[in-house]
């Protein structure tokens, strides 16, 4: 079996869960902003819901149908919501 043929064996859950674990990665790197902050004028992170929105967009682009990405945009927006608590605690 050739590379190509390995390629296509991918399974679409594998894809969505390649999207979930970029979507993660962007954010940790910053790459999920939304605005300016007023107080130092830095850019400021989405929120988990904004993420979990932009999230859906993408999946639905792709092909997946609610039923197959809902979990994974549940699970993001669990998952950012707790990055972004331990960010705060650092800077109390």
């Amino acid at each position: 079996m050739d590379l190509k043929e390995k390629n296509l064996e991918k399974t679409s859950a594998d894809l969505i869960e390649e999207l979930y674990e970029d979507f993660i990665s962007q954010y940790q790197n910053g790459k999920f902003v939304e605005g300016v902050c007023e107080w130092n004028g830095d850019d400021a992170l989405m929120s988990p819901e904004s993420v979990g929105k932009k999230f859906v967009e993408k999946a639905k682009l792709m092909g997946y149908r609610k039923y197959e990405f809902d979990s994974y945009r549940e699970e993001l927006e669990e998952e950012i919501g707790i990055y972004l608590g331990h960010l705060e605690s650092k800077f109390r």
